[in-house]
C-alpha cells in the first residue's frame, strides 16, 4: 500500500511540474493583447 502512495505523490508531482511548465511557456510565447483604451498623445 505504500508503493501505492508514493506512485501517487510521485504522479501528482509530475503533473504539477509539467502543468506549470506548460503556464510558463504560455506566458512567455503569447503575444500580448491589445489595450482596451487608446493611448495617450504625447506632446
Amino acid at each position: 500500500m505504500q508503493w501505492l502512495f508514493t506512485g501517487l505523490l510521485i504522479a501528482a508531482s509530475a503533473g504539477i511540474a509539467t502543468f506549470t511548465g506548460y503556464l510558463l511557456r504560455r506566458l512567455f510565447t503569447t503575444a500580448p493583447g491589445t489595450p482596451d483604451a487608446p493611448a495617450e498623445p504625447v506632446l
